[in-house]
């Protein structure tokens, strides 16, 4: 028969201890399956720090720890237990040993205080307290046994089978000297981001990464020197970056953000990054959350996210400024001399001219070359590389009325003079009235 029903009071009831033992089993059992059903993850450390000093003889010790154990039980230590008694490590075959925090399980008729004259091993404590009369004027004290939960230390290894229990660290190694050194990248159960420090500096660095490329990203995007041309790419992935910079900065923000309100975060964030990011613009199929074993969750999610948000997007569309120089010649460097293998070259030409003439005259006047072969060109009547009139703007370039677009011909024989180029040189013959030129290199990729 299940101890978790609820206790009937009947007037000219002969009230036993049974009877209030048992209305507090039904009204723990009431309460912890509605918690579970609200969320099954509802148990872990929502404050975990460990004694530094023990560690350093070899022992490990709870300074503060706050949480709810997986059957329900809430502890607060030291504000309302005290710490559990230090665990000894005293061997060397500790080595990724996991320790837990535990309680003993209660069982159904079995004893679950263990008293001053009876120490086993149950699930409570008995603990003396004076506890003052708070309804009354005169609070009287009065001596009150109260239950304390029966908190152990214990490693992975040692049989746990009775045992409701957290992990809450993992051991490295036991050093020649005795100390010992714990895993800081263990992720110990909780019901708070801030009880994993591992994952509380993730967070950290994540917001304040999307902040400063969302920032970066919106400069060059608005860059004069672009002359108003940005990639769709750079936009949708700014866009992106705003959508989740203030996301991770909330989560960031709060006292108690459960862990998988920030798988949630993250694994959407991922989604939607790698569509820039990765060949293919899928997301991998990352694992489930699973309460228990966090890192496993978290770590496939944070690789994606630090490898997303490293990754630097080149605009499409790269502005050359045209220096000119005198009589007509005009240079630029390129500070990326892998534009010339990457890049298409495109010039964009206006003038108070008609469209068609300009086409035709600009052809005839105009000749490119590279930088080093530029004096050369007119001395020796050089032809340069031809440049082809293209019908139309092209997709990457702004749209400006007018203008008319000559693409730089690289398969053409004259391209060669580029293999070893640091820029363009552009000579032009003639009077064009009101002329303007701006110079683009378009990445094929």
């Amino acid at each position: 028969m299940s101890s978790r029903n609820p206790v009937l009071w009947p007037e000219g009831l002969f009230v036993k201890p049974q009877h209030f033992q048992q209305a507090a089993r039904a009204g723990e059992a009431a309460l912890h399956q509605r918690l579970a059903s609200l969320n099954a993850a509802f148990y872990g450390f929502s404050e975990l720090q460990l004694n530094d000093e023990y560690l350093s003889l070899g022992k490990i010790a709870i300074t503060r720890a706050r949480g709810v154990m997986p059957d329900g039980t809430v502890f607060d230590i030291p504000a309302d237990l005290p710490p559990p008694p230090p665990l000894e490590i005293d061997d060397d075959a500790c080595k990724d040993s996991e320790v837990y925090l535990c309680l003993p399980l209660r069982t159904e008729g079995g004893c679950e205080v263990s008293w001053p004259d009876n120490a086993a091993n149950f699930r409570y404590t008995a603990q003396p307290q004076e506890i003052k009369d708070t309804h009354s004027a005169d609070g009287d004290l009065v001596q009150v046994d109260l239950a304390m939960p029966n908190l152990q230390l214990k490693r992975k290894a040692e049989d746990s089978s009775a045992y409701t229990r957290l992990a809450m660290a993992r051991i490295l190694e036991r050093r020649p000297d005795g100390s010992l050194q714990l895993d800081e990248t263990f992720y110990p159960t909780s019901v708070s981001v801030r009880a994993v420090p591992a994952l509380q500096r993730f967070l950290d660095e994540m917001t304040n990464t999307l902040r400063e490329r969302a920032r970066g990203l919106a400069k060059r995007i608005g860059a004069s020197g672009q002359s108003g041309i940005a990639d769709i790419r750079d936009f949708n992935l700014l866009q992106a970056m705003n959508r989740w910079w203030p996301c991770f900065q909330h989560l960031a923000r709060q006292a108690q953000t459960h862990p998988e309100q920030l798988y949630l975060c993250m694994s959407q964030a991922c989604g939607e990054f790698v569509t820039f990011t990765d060949e293919n613009r899928l997301p991998q199929d990352y694992p489930a959350y699973h309460h228990t074993a966090l890192r496993t969750s978290f770590k496939p999610l944070e690789d994606t996210l630090r490898r997303a948000l490293s990754t630097v997007l080149q605009p499409r569309a790269v502005s050359l400024p045209l220096v000119n120089e005198a009589f007509g010649v005009m240079t630029t460097r390129l500070e990326d001399r892998r534009l010339i293998d990457e890049a298409d070259f495109i010039l964009a030409v206006r003038a108070d001219l008609p469209p068609q003439v300009l086409r035709q005259m600009f052809i005839q006047k105009a000749k490119i070359t590279s930088l080093e072969s530029l004096y050369d060109l007119v001395p020796l009547q050089l032809p340069g590389i031809p440049l082809l009139p293209l019908p139309v703007a092209p997709r990457d370039l702004p749209f400006h009325a007018g203008f008319s677009y000559f693409e730089v011909n690289r398969r053409d024989p004259a391209w060669a003079c580029m293999a070893e180029a640091n820029g363009f040189g552009l000579h032009i013959a003639g009077e064009f009235p009101g002329l303007e030129l701006q110079f683009w290199a378009i990445r094929s990729q």
